[in-house]
């Protein structure tokens, strides 16, 4: 895992924060506002450009976010334009800004009380500022979106990827001096800016100095003067040529292309996925219908009582463990904006992974190994778990602090009739079958009436292998059985999700408690069993050995809720584009031979404008919010909150093409 180093700073005389790391100050100790105005806004001539932007998003690049003052400088003012400017076809704000060594929440807000106009803007960013690695970290601001790139620049800038090819309408070319700071301002910082820039884009910054004015020069930057803030003589802006060939997408093959950008978008499904892809996609200004086969929405898993929320964490799969932290990090996000909104039961107390045997207790320290923030994770003794969870325990294990758990049917539910006040239609009893692309649209049929949207996203589950297009996807159901019983004397003390070979949460409203799951591989049924209900209690006594608190149990209710998971063997979820398996059969059954002989192979074939999101498993409350605000990202053309290489690894094309290439038929 890639951990974070944080800044170190002090203070000096005029209360200007200065970094000790570079020894030089964050901003200007006359008036850093005024400077991050005059420099950034101005250089950028930025109200002009949104005066007359031709697109529905606008995006700023920044290299060093600092203290944020640049960033809440640019939001203020663009908060300013949509006031003044209600109905111009430019609605949101995209700001990108790229930091090795952050500051702590605790120092962004001592340095942010100096701005009492930026209340809102630092309460609402130091209530999530959770930076645990490396990568991107996309937060919510209204119409404004701050992607944070935590880490070196240089590593980060090629993880944007190709598709964000002339997507960079201007730059603030911020960072420490470069006498202070030469590993930033180097040539592979001005490429990958010429790359990324569109043509016309421009940049500003506050330095004059000779080497980075001919360093953006010699790569194609138009490189102008301006007089300097302050006491400062001179500094550059300038433009990329109108006139400038632009790069080409040079992605690898099975990668997946742009599509054009539609405004009509229907979703199948009823549960986590359809609920954020919903809210994503209506932030950017689509219409969305969702068919729900269902007379209720969140009848499959997302239809639990209780159910838990924390990254899944391993000690062998460096890739995976990113994406589920940087899920986790962003679902936190998404449900304190949604909590203000909706009714439902939550207690975020953490959860505790217990070390139930030996093998566990390894795996555990193993993790532990990785050096996690003790904030996302922390190895514990018995008596420290012990009062972490409330109850006594005889082993150590893990504790994921900011974890807990959530009510999915009444968060789902609830979110589902806030966003149709925000133009959400939904459909029940409506099942889609056998959708075919024509005239530019996807269609069926349905009781005797035609149905047609322009984009289709099939996010409903283990049932996505009822369509023709994704039968091939190898998907499997997991039949899973939460049993709930009421709580006891003793149970009543448990303050945490306690995870073992099994989990137990603590008691709900309703006085009662879900244990679980059963994992019942290819198995749809929903019917209540009898033997998975007392396996799920005896895992229980079995895991928590010389505990007297798991005994006495009632059971005999037999209260229970079966839902059906849909999983994939590599354990991360698949987004983004439905690949045509029947052309890629054809375009790729002499793959491991192209590839040897170096010889041009076709893009992967796809079919246009379907996508999916599907293979949650039992992570759905942590991946879902995500993968809804990538793929809406993805089918509106706008910036991708996820780097490059994870993005990849979510690709709908990846089991096919393993299969390719190892000669393997599909």
């Amino acid at each position: 895992m890639n951990n974070i180093n944080f800044a170190t700073l002090s203070f000096n005389e005029t209360n200007t924060p200065v970094s000790t790391q570079f020894d030089d100050i964050y901003f200007s100790t006359q008036d850093g506002l005024a400077e991050s105005i005059y420099v950034f806004q101005e250089g950028n001539q930025l109200w002009e450009k949104w005066q007359n932007h031709t697109l529905a998003f606008f995006v700023i690049a920044e290299t060093g976010f600092g203290t944020g003052l640049n960033f809440f400088a640019v939001a203020e003012k663009f908060q300013q334009f949509k006031q003044q400017n209600p109905t111009h076809i430019l609605q949101r704000l995209y700001f990108i800004s790229f930091e090795k060594y952050p500051l702590t929440s605790q120092q962004l807000t001592q340095v942010h009380s100096n701005y009492p106009q930026f209340a809102n803007f630092s309460k609402n960013l130091t209530a999530c500022w959770n930076v645990w690695q490396t990568g991107c970290q996309r937060y919510h601001f209204d119409h404004i979106y701050l992607d944070l790139w935590f880490g070196d620049i240089l590593d980060n800038l090629p993880q944007l990827g190709d598709l964000y090819n002339d997507k960079i309408d201007a730059w603030f070319l911020d960072g420490f001096a470069p006498d202070k700071n030469p590993q930033m301002w180097c040539e592979r910082l001005y490429q990958q800016m010429f790359r990324l820039t569109k043509n016309g884009g421009s940049f500003a910054t506050f330095t004059a100095a000779s080497a980075v004015r001919k360093g953006l020069q010699a790569v194609g930057f138009e490189v102008k003067k301006r007089k300097g803030f302050g006491k400062k003589r001179e500094m550059l802006w300038g433009e990329k040529p109108q006139q400038s060939e632009k790069p080409a997408i040079n992605v690898p093959y099975y990668y997946q292309q742009p599509q054009a950008e539609t405004d009509d978008i229907a979703i199948v499904g009823g549960g986590i996925a359809s609920l954020f892809l919903s809210l994503s996609l209506l932030e950017k200004g689509k219409k969305v219908t969702l068919y729900c086969k269902d007379n209720a929405l969140a009848q499959n898993a997302s239809g639990n009582l209780q159910g838990a929320i924390y990254p899944q964490l391993s000690d062998d799969d460096e890739r995976n463990i990113r994406f589920y932290v940087h899920s986790f990090d962003y679902a936190l996000q998404r449900i304190q904006q949604l909590e203000p909104q909706i009714d439902f039961e939550h207690n975020l107390s953490g959860v505790a992974i217990y070390g139930y045997n030996q093998k566990n207790q390894d795996k555990l320290q193993k993790l532990a190994d990785l050096n996690y923030d003790l904030s996302l994770f922390e190895l514990c003794n018995a008596e420290q778990l012990s009062e972490k969870i409330g109850l006594p325990v005889t082993n150590g294990g893990g504790f994921i602090p900011r974890a807990g758990w959530l009510s999915p049917i009444q968060f789902v539910q609830n979110s589902f009739a806030y966003l149709e006040k925000k133009g959400l239609k939904i459909v029940l009893n409506h099942e889609v079958a056998n959708p075919i692309f024509k005239d530019n649209l996807w269609q069926w049929q349905h009781n005797g009436e035609t149905f047609s949207h322009q984009t289709l996203v099939l996010a409903n589950g283990h049932k996505l292998k009822d369509f023709v297009q994704t039968e091939g996807i190898p998907l499997y159901a997991v039949r899973g059985q939460v049993s709930q019983f009421p709580t006891t004397a003793e149970l009543q003390k448990l303050k945490t999700v306690l995870c073992y070979d099994g989990y137990l949460t603590p008691v709900s409203a309703q006085g009662t408690h879900c244990i679980g799951a059963s994992h019942v591989r290819d198995n749809t049924d929903t019917h209540f069993s009898l033997e998975e209900h007392q396996q799920n209690i005896a895992k229980l006594q079995q895991n928590m050995t010389a505990c007297e608190w798991n005994q006495g149990i009632d059971y005999s209710q037999n209260l229970a809720r079966i839902g059906v998971r849909a999983t994939l063997r590599d354990r991360i979820p698949m987004v983004g584009l439905v690949g045509d398996l029947d052309k890629q059969r054809e375009q790729y059954n002499n793959l491991f031979n192209l590839r040897r002989l170096r010889k041009p192979i076709e893009t992967a074939a796809v079919y246009p404008q379907l996508y999916t999101i599907v293979g949650l498993g039992s992570r759905g409350l942590t991946t879902a919010p995500l993968l809804g605000e990538l793929l809406a990202s993805q089918i509106c053309n706008e910036p991708i909150p996820l780097s490059e290489d994870l993005w990849h690894a979510l690709n709908p094309n990846r089991v096919w093409l393993r299969k390719q290439l190892k000669g393997t038929p599909v």
